[in-house]
């Protein structure tokens, strides 16, 4: 998040008539303050239950309300709530509310924890008539905004779908038959009107007149007749849209019988979520080990307990099959979360939760911030996935939050791999998460035989081949067996880089300092950061020269390839290009698993959880490009990416084959990878990160200054580093626990027409790298009027 320079002045404050608070001081605990009234299962009432009492007659009678804004400030306001909204307004409501001289919104936390000595000023309209979320959540809103240093209304803003929008609620008619209906003396009814009372009197309950339309298409007038002859009754209801509603569902497999492993980690969990006790967990099973059975079968327990249940995933093409899964198990109170739903259904499966109509979430990084007051179990699947890490705007961790979060309420959390983080398996072993393995599949087969093809023993003739001859012999024997094939590179377009063979000129992004890609079906060169793009040129612009050549492979390239190779075979390509939205990437899954495909080219997106049991060949086309890329945790990516897409092989009812091509078959990665050895893999790795400083021995944030010109961008870094290097020479505690390392250019040193640099802090320890930050934020003081900003990534994914 950029922090303007303006946010540091007090006198905003003033003018505001608010207080500062939340930010500068420290979190207070979850049982402080007014939170410490809020009791297990307090919060929105499921529908039929007397609504809840307004906050401020339950906690205090001045009608002072706190209220985070959607702005850049990094405090809450105090305002006054007037008689109008006295019964009305409650914790999680959005409101109006003056600002300086102009009107924003903002979300009601609670009562006014003090009293400014200044005017208070009053929220002047309710924008939504339902809280978006209850007071449980507010103590993980305030860690967040604290944690990852962002101004909490604008984190709101952001995270709560509708952000800061007005939004009324749908709502809709239902009827249902009278008691008096079957007691009442004959009438004169017509034909449609008698058969509307009968199929009424045969379900026994309020139907919609929505779905009673899609039987009787004339139905509206005749209910009404109906209603005032006093034979039906009308009531109208919240309407919420459901994303699943019309999805179909795969039958229930009879006889599902769990295996010891998977009934000891069950009873594990289980035990957790009856002692109402933070419980966290680290679920370590190899590929097709039954994971999923497994919190499946913890979800029914905390169901039957009379709390909820919360699960994420990395990637919106995993919610749906999931989803679906929870729903063939519990029916309609599951609810469906993430960013590939439309707005509205976004925030109509919120208000689902937040009116108790659903028990269990299911979504990707966002859903980790749902409203369930009464928690019992956290799913994070695929834990080890970057993709739970949000790079833009609010830079949280949805792992980390969803620990935080099951230490509020109580919960157990199932952090779930085959290949850990190596700071949650370091965790484990540390004790501080308890450890369940499920060492062996439950599928028929075994796991699948790992082949590394050496790169260097395959050149000749032409040079060498994108497929090598030990891969394209063995797709072929697969698809003679009519078997399936994921061939896998984490890398999309045709060609990665083109240049003039005479000059050497490179054809770059006008706006970020990468190559552009070529992308040969579009005929364009295209930027994978900004978008930008050009059509491919038939000359050097430098030199004029025909002699350009395109160098690297990408997903587009290796397609054209298998078609030519394999002619006959149904071939598809999943990658950003192919499928740009969560839709179309669900379909061409479902062929895949259906069998209607022979042979599927992927990015990552192939990698991830995807039961496909005709696969019995997976081939890795370049496994060498993500291991030397400039990060510290290349090698534990690189293992995680091969392992995940080897476990896709295999998982039917032949045994699965893996043949993973590379120039580096000796570096313990791929050696690790061939012998499936998890346990090998971290002990090497993680004696590399202890020698060096890097998590999980210590802390990182990752402080960038970007904008124009170049020049002030790197002065500005420059003086921003030695302020941070004074700070920690003052303190001798900080100074024995923390690092400042830079400034640099960044790695990709302009992005999107902005240049950057950044400067890394090494903390061993949470607190002193927050007691830095905090003081950051004082010393920050950008040249006026420039077109610099400051970002903090704490605990970034990336330091590219």
């Amino acid at each position: 998040m950029p922090i303007p320079s303006n946010l540091l002045s007090p006198s905003l404050m003033d003018k505001n008539n608010g207080r500062q608070d939340g930010g500068e001081g420290p979190l207070p605990a979850p049982s402080a303050g007014w939170e410490g009234v809020v009791r297990r299962g307090q919060g929105p009432q499921v529908p039929g239950s007397p609504p809840p009492k307004p906050f401020h007659k339950v906690l205090k009678p001045n009608n002072l309300c706190e209220v985070a804004v959607a702005l850049p400030l990094f405090q809450t306001l105090t305002y006054r709530l007037p008689s109008s909204l006295q019964d009305t307004a409650r914790v999680g409501c959005l409101v109006r509310v003056p600002v300086g001289r102009q009107q924003v919104s903002g979300y009601i936390l609670g009562p006014a924890r003090e009293v400014p000595g200044v005017k208070i000023r009053e929220v002047l309209a309710l924008l939504d008539p339902l809280p978006r979320f209850g007071s449980e959540l507010v103590p993980l809103w305030r860690w967040v905004a604290d944690y990852y240093q962002y101004p909490l209304g604008e984190a709101l803003s952001h995270l709560i779908p509708g952000g800061s929008r007005p939004s009324c609620p749908k709502r809709e008619h239902w009827v249902a038959i009278r008691a008096e209906a079957d007691h009442s003396p004959s009438r004169r009814l017509g034909a449609r009107a008698q058969e509307i009372l009968d199929y009424l009197r045969k379900t026994d309950k309020p139907v919609a007149v929505r779905e009673l339309r899609r039987i009787f298409p004339t139905c509206p007038p005749i209910l009404q007749r109906l209603a005032r002859q006093g034979l039906v009754s009308w009531e109208e209801r919240l309407a919420f849209a459901d994303p699943l509603k019309d999805k179909p569902l795969r039958p229930m497999e009879s006889g599902l019988t769990l295996v010891p492993e998977q009934q000891d980690a069950v009873e594990a969990v289980v035990e957790g979520i009856k002692n109402e006790e933070f419980a966290p967990f680290l679920l370590h099973g190899v590929t097709a080990s039954g994971k999923t059975e497994v919190y499946l079968a913890a979800a029914r327990e905390a169901l039957a307990q009379g709390r909820q249940v919360l699960v994420l995933l990395p990637e919106i093409a995993l919610t749906h099959p999931v989803a679906q899964e929870f729903r063939r198990r519990f029916g309609e109170r599951v609810a469906l979360l993430h960013s590939g739903l439309t707005d509205s259904q976004r925030l109509d499966q919120w208000r689902r939760l937040a009116a108790g109509r659903a028990e269990v979430a299911v979504g990707a990084r966002s859903a980790v911030f749902a409203p369930l007051p009464r928690l019992g179990l956290i799913v994070v699947d695929e834990e080890h996935d970057p993709a739970y890490k949000h790079e833009g705007g609010l830079l949280y961790q949805a792992r980390d939050v969803a620990l935080y979060r099951g230490q509020l309420a109580r919960a157990a959390v199932v952090l779930a791999s085959a290949t850990p983080a190596v700071s949650t398996f370091f965790r484990a072993r540390q004790g501080r998460y308890r450890y369940l393995h499920l060492p062996k599949r439950v599928t028929p087969q075994a796991l699948p035989e790992v082949q590394l093809i050496n790169l260097r023993q395959q050149r000749g003739g032409a040079g060498l081949k994108i497929i090598s001859p030990p891969l394209a012999s063995a797709v072929t024997a697969t698809l003679g067996r009519g078997e399936q094939v994921l061939l896998f590179l984490n890398r999309r377009g045709y060609a990665t880089v083109l240049f003039c063979l005479f000059c050497g000129h490179l054809f770059q992004c006008d706006q970020c300092s990468v190559a552009l890609t070529q992308h040969h079906f579009r005929d364009r060169l295209i930027c994978h950061y900004c978008g930008f793009e050009r059509a491919v040129p038939e000359r050097c612009p430098a030199c004029q020269s025909t002699a350009i050549k395109r160098h690297g492979v990408g997903t587009e390239r290796v397609e054209a390839e298998v078609r030519r190779l394999w002619p006959e075979a149904r071939v598809a390509r999943l990658d950003r290009d192919t499928a740009p939205h969560s839709g179309r990437a669900l379909d061409l899954l479902g062929d895949f698993a259906a069998g209607n495909l022979d042979i599927l080219v992927g990015t990552q997106m192939i990698t991830k959880g995807h039961h496909f049991p005709g696969v019995s060949l997976v081939g890795v086309i370049n496994a060498d490009q993500s291991l030397f890329f400039p990060e510290y945790h290349a090698g534990e990516r690189t293992f995680q990416l091969l392992a995940q897409v080897a476990g896709r092989a295999g998982r039917g009812g032949v045994p699965g084959k893996v043949l993973i091509q590379t120039y580096q078959p000796e570096h313990y990665v791929f050696q690790t990878v061939r012998d499936q050895d998890y346990e090998n893999f971290f002990d090497k790795e993680v004696n590399s990160r202890r020698e060096l400083g890097y998590p999980p021995f210590t802390r990182l944030a990752l402080v960038r200054v970007s904008g124009v010109p170049q020049e002030k961008v790197a002065q500005q870094a420059k003086k921003l580093a030695e302020s941070l290097r004074r700070i920690v020479g003052r303190d001798p505690d900080l100074a024995s626990r923390l690092r400042i390392l830079g400034p640099a250019p960044a790695g990709l040193a302009k992005l999107k027409g902005r240049y950057r640099w950044q400067i890394l802090v090494k903390s061993y320890g949470r607190p002193p790298l927050l007691a830095l930050l905090k003081q950051l934020r004082q010393v920050w003081s950008p040249p006026p009027q420039s077109k610099i900003d400051l970002t903090l990534d704490i605990d970034p994914a990336n330091l590219f």
